[in-house]
């Protein structure tokens, strides 16, 4: 599969990379190969549903997992070389880690959890514990410094992992799921703090995450994995507004529709036929939002020049509209109030009308 480039990153913009790596490697029926590279002082986000890969890259950037033909180079510096048979121990690489369940040693207080990763690096105790209370000064913890994990919150153990990890300024910050164990409240909250400690990270990041709000909102740049392989990269904005498979479009919450393209008509897969505002020729994506596509009873009367009958297959809250999954041909996600769900006395198995301008759709490029 080909990956798609979309949107200037960093690397783009002429910076140098911190980070270059070939990650590749066979785990029984599957086949990881990635390659990632990411400036100093740079966000990259590795996304992807379960089973793409995701961790088994952070485990080889770690030096946790050993693979024959990877190549990693850090700030010039060879990590892994599978050519030649080399692996710098995990213990000597400039790496911080965030797993997603913290990790936080149970014996310690809080001080010297953060403390850890600098007297590892040979500073002696008192110097690492003043450190470390910097960092709970910097995280907001400043009162914890003498209590054991098991006396603190899921948000406030995350910004001590968070603290730990970067108090011995890593040359390569890996973050896996860090905030996927939070609620939803705290995660918010984790979720600011952390692209404010990230914004003055001097180091490269890669997070490790599933979710498109963590990568919308912490990285500068998305590498979107699936089955293994990159299928596509760019910035978050970029990615959003145009995704390339099914997986992307359903986490940025749009239809994505896939279909080749004779000046005004789109002709899908399924032969169902769409009407846009733009004239193209061969291959191309259409992305239609939700919130764009009208549900009826009966057949409309209007302007609307994309008309198609479908069943409703599924209703759910989500946030303050409740959206629809609707089978076709196309099948379509719609967002409609509430109110609109009472007034036209909607209900699973229902067949009703969809509709959706022309000027709404977003055609691109296959």
């Amino acid at each position: 599969m080909v990956a798609h480039v979309i949107g200037e990153s960093p690397l783009l913009a002429g910076q140098t990379s911190l980070i270059e790596a070939n990650l590749r490697c066979v785990r029984g029926p599957f086949e990881l190969d990635v390659e990632l590279r990411v400036p100093a002082g740079g966000v990259l986000a590795l996304l992807g549903p379960n089973g793409a890969g995701k961790s088994t890259a952070l485990q080889i950037l770690a030096g946790l997992f050993g693979s024959h033909t990877s190549r990693v180079m850090v700030g010039g510096a060879v990590w892994d070389d599978g050519t030649r048979g080399y692996r710098r121990p995990t213990e000597e690489r400039s790496v911080g880690v965030v797993f997603q369940d913290y990790l936080l040693f149970p014996r310690m207080n809080v001080r010297d959890n953060v403390a850890f990763g600098l007297r590892a690096r040979g500073i002696d105790k008192g110097a690492a514990r003043r450190q470390a209370d910097e960092w709970l000064i910097r995280v907001g913890l400043e009162a914890f410094g003498d209590r054991r994990p098991a006396e603190l919150s899921g948000g406030q153990a995350q910004r001590v992992a968070i603290a730990r990890a970067l108090a011995p300024s890593p040359q390569l910050l890996l973050l896996d799921e860090p905030l996927a164990a939070l609620d939803a409240g705290t995660r918010m909250h984790v979720r600011t703090d952390l692209r404010r400690y990230l914004s003055g990270f001097t180091g490269a990041t890669v997070i490790v995450t599933h979710d498109a709000l963590d990568a919308l909102v912490l990285a500068d740049q998305i590498v979107v994995v699936e089955g293994g392989r990159v299928v596509q990269q760019g910035t978050p904005g970029a990615v959003a507004r145009q995704p390339r498979t099914r997986y992307v479009a359903q986490l940025v919450g749009v239809n994505l529709f896939r279909g080749k393209a004779f000046d005004t008509t789109v002709t899908l897969d399924g032969e169902a036929k769409l009407t846009t505002a733009q004239r193209n020729d061969g291959d191309v994506f259409v992305v239609a939002r939700p919130r764009d596509i009208t549900v009826h009873r009966e057949h409309p009367e209007g302007s609307s020049r994309n008309v198609w009958q479908a069943v409703v297959t599924n209703i759910e809250q989500h946030g303050d509209l409740v959206r629809l999954a609707a089978s076709g041909p196309p099948d379509a996600l719609v967002d409609v109030t509430a109110e609109a769900i009472a007034e036209l006395d909607l209900d699973v198995g229902q067949h009703v009308w969809l509709s959706v301008k022309a000027t709404a759709l977003d055609v691109y490029s296959d």
